[in-house]
């Protein structure tokens, strides 16, 4: 693809630091470095080498803590948090959350006014929940890239962010949401506003609450497949583009069906509970223990702590396996509904379930059912009987799939990456 912009641009991508928001940057990197754009991404230093294979340039910042032991201590110190409902959760994982994000905003600063200074970016794009002192003053245009669930972009008319609650529940639980959140939230939006106007950045506005950032003045993208966005809720979100999918096409990797499957009867279905679910290790071993008793395949994403358990004839995993070769080949995803998975799932159109465990999960997790697209389960509370007879009503849903191929074909020829890259490409 030629390069269509005046001059060859340097783009800075700084995604938070986990798997989904890392793929996302790079399904908006690989058109850009396509027209012959310069693509840098600044990195946790945990993450070396795995940018470089898409031929982008990784500058590294921070300790060398590798993020698959980020994600085992993570579960060993909220795994009771998360069996709670997402109102319980607001507490204490919620406010340990915000917590840990206001904290690396602090320690990434110096850091990216370094980097900023050193790379000298025509344009930024970062995908964080909290505003970065260090981008909104540096002079340079700069895209809001949120890969989460939009919900909490315009709250008029729809659930609290964060609640899983369906869109004809009860206000009042609705309310009740909102002040929890807002007594837990409060203190640390005060102290992170106040650090931010004296790092020189702007003071912070509640337009974007619950989210602890401003708008762009130059660019804001939000990830959200039109038929699960809130469009039929509330107005589209003023200085928001909505991106269907931000799917990485990059030919770094193979993958074919294991032999220990290919020849066994039953669909193919693919499992993944995220980078933080799969840290689980009770949850992942109860989960396979379950879907031992299904006639059907397994392929999954065995996270962390793959090592210290099997898995039996009918399942194959590792513990890290390449979600979009998968994804074409399976008949339904089961998930923990991180935002990025599902819109990798709408792109090759398969059926899902749910498993949420905190945050935006549990609204993916409600609008997918509630738009008749899979089933939301409990993650620690279903039945064994009842995840089983999940997987057989969705695999046996002929209109559901006719449905899902549709929508696939309509994201895949929509090229929504081309129109964000032109959209970008404006800014310098």
């Amino acid at each position: 693809m030629a390069l269509s912009s005046k001059k060859q641009l340097t783009i800075l991508f700084l995604p938070l630091d986990t798997l989904g928001h890392i793929h996302a940057s790079i399904g908006i990197a690989e058109p850009l470095k396509q027209r012959g754009h310069r693509i840098v991404f600044g990195i946790a230093t945990g993450w070396k080498g795995k940018i470089s294979p898409y031929g982008f340039e990784e500058i590294l910042y921070g300790e060398d803590t590798q993020p698959a032991e980020l994600y085992v201590n993570f579960i060993k110190a909220c795994s009771a948090e998360l069996r709670k409902s997402s109102y319980d959760q607001l507490a204490v994982f919620e406010h340990c959350v915000q917590r840990n994000l206001i904290n690396s905003v602090k320690y990434n600063d110096p850091f990216f006014r370094d980097l900023i200074k050193q790379i000298k970016p025509d344009i930024i794009i970062v995908d964080h929940y909290f505003c970065q002192p260090a981008i909104v003053t540096a002079g340079v245009p700069w895209v809001w890239l949120m890969s989460s669930n939009p919900l909490g972009l315009n709250e008029e008319n729809c659930p609290p962010r964060g609640s899983g609650y369906s869109a004809d529940s009860d206000r009042q639980q609705w309310d009740e949401f909102r002040q929890e959140f807002k007594r837990i939230s409060d203190p640390n939006w005060e102290e992170l506003n106040q650090w931010l106007i004296e790092r020189g950045a702007p003071p912070l506005t509640k337009q974007m609450w619950p989210l602890f950032q401003n708008a762009s003045s130059y660019l804001n993208l939000y990830l959200c497949p039109e038929e699960i966005d809130y469009t039929d809720l509330r107005p589209y979100p003023p200085k928001w583009v909505r991106c269907d999918a931000l799917v990485q096409t990059s030919d770094i990797c193979d993958f074919q069906i294991p032999e220990k499957l290919a020849n066994k009867p039953g669909k193919l279905v693919y499992m993944s509970m995220g980078s933080f679910g799969s840290a689980d290790l009770s949850l992942m071993t109860r989960l396979v223990n379950i879907l031992a008793k299904s006639p059907n395949r397994f392929i999954i994403s065995k996270g962390p702590l793959g090592d210290e358990y099997s898995l039996p004839d009918n399942i194959w995993g590792e513990k890290l396996v390449p979600q979009v070769k998968i994804l074409p080949l399976v008949d339904l995803v089961i998930t923990h509904g991180g935002n990025n998975t599902i819109t990798e799932i709408f792109y090759f159109g398969k059926p899902l379930i749910i498993l949420p465990l905190f945050g935006d999960q549990f609204d993916n997790a409600q609008r997918i059912e509630e738009k008749g697209f899979g089933i939301r389960l409990g993650t620690y509370s279903c039945f064994e009987e009842e995840l089983l007879d999940a997987i057989e009503k969705l695999l046996v849903d002929k209109q559901l799939e006719e449905k899902l191929k549709i929508i696939s074909q309509k994201i895949k020829e929509s090229d929504n990456r081309a129109k964000v890259v032109e959209l970008i490409e404006t800014l310098a």
